[in-house]
């Protein structure tokens, strides 16, 4: 029954449809002059509506400024003020799309005491519905949302800190067969920031957005943004970061074991006691590692805080030239007798 329905009602519209889109129907030009007295009478409507009275809400956009000098404040303000107004329907629709609302310019210096040093400052916010109703021309303002503004201020303080930039994974910004050669430059390499000091002591350092390169077979300067943190400015917007590229090879020695805080009335010998030690370095560097630096290394105090039979091998000294550092054997079995 309500498929039948269903067709009824389709064959109708139908019908109509085809009617209305012959423009020599009757139907037609019946239609047309409908519809333009109905949208006549809407707009007179619409009109005569906005002419009348009405209570309703709107949201007015508020600025702080003129801040205590060398005081910052720690709680979040509220961006807009709710006003419950009576007004005619036409100014409180301009209201609600923000077509001329101007931010009030809140001047909170206005409302401290020159005698006192500020810690913390109540303003009701009925206080100024006078500068508010001048702004809102033919709107009466009947009452202000929230009552209470609640202002809490601290030392503003500043301080030096390193800048270090951030990578989601430095690896993998290179291509193949290239990597990172020496230190990264940050420029600059560190800035000063202000703001509250129970947030300043903390911070010793600032890091860059997460940098994000691939493919890299050269060295690039990469121009970066700090990371925001809230309360907290910086005296520098923009930082650049250099990124020394160069193409690697692996490096590859076969050295004997160092043993260290041995007794001198010990002697420790390793199975095996030469250790094959590999390593990735840029080709202009290659010929900068002294074979020395790179001796692998057990610590005698293992044996003494380990019942394990083998010691774990390490560098003593790991020049920042080189990574991917293997051993082979990585732990190494050992044989300890008095001389």
């Amino acid at each position: 029954m309500k498929t039948t329905l269903f067709y009824k009602i389709q064959s109708v519209f139908r019908k109509y449809s085809a009617l209305l889109l012959d423009f020599r129907s009757n139907h037609h030009r019946n239609f047309i002059t409908f519809l333009f007295f109905f949208l006549l009478s809407a707009i007179f409507w619409f009109f005569r509506v906005l002419s009348l009275d009405y209570e309703d809400k709107i949201l007015y956009p508020v600025r702080y400024i003129n801040l205590p000098e060398d005081y910052v404040i720690l709680n979040k303000l509220p961006e807009k003020l709710t006003l419950e107004v009576k007004a005619k329907g036409r100014r409180i629709l301009l209201s609600k799309l923000n077509l001329n609302l101007i931010p009030i310019k809140f001047d909170v210096n206005s409302f401290i005491s020159r005698d006192t040093n500020p810690d913390s400052l109540y303003i009701l916010t009925n206080s100024f519905k006078d500068i508010l109703s001048e702004e809102l021309e033919g709107v009466e303002i009947l009452n202000i949302e929230p009552d209470t503004l609640f202002f809490r201020f601290t030392n503003m303080e500043v301080k030096k800190v390193a800048v270090k930039p951030k990578f989601n994974d430095l690896q993998a910004m290179f291509a193949p067969q290239f990597m990172i050669n020496g230190n990264i430059v940050v420029e600059p390499d560190s800035i000063i920031i202000s703001g509250p000091g129970s947030l300043l002591k903390n911070i010793t350092s600032v890091f860059t957005e997460p940098l994000t390169c691939s493919d890299l077979k050269d060295t690039v300067t990469q121009t970066s943004v700090l990371e925001k943190q809230q309360s907290i400015s910086y005296s520098q917007k923009r930082i650049y970061v250099t990124i020394p590229v160069d193409k690697y090879t692996q490096a590859e020695y076969y050295l004997p074991v160092v043993a260290l805080n041995l007794p001198d009335s010990l002697q420790l010998k390793t199975f095996p006691e030469r250790i094959r030690i590999s390593y990735n370095i840029t080709l202009s560097n290659y010929e900068k590692i002294n074979p020395e630096r790179i001796r692998p290394h057990v610590d005698y105090n293992d044996v003494l805080n380990n019942s394990d039979k083998k010691l774990r091998l390490f560098l003593v000294d790991t020049p920042d030239i080189i990574n991917a550092i293997k051993f082979s054997p990585e732990r190494v079995e050992y044989l300890l007798t008095r001389q």
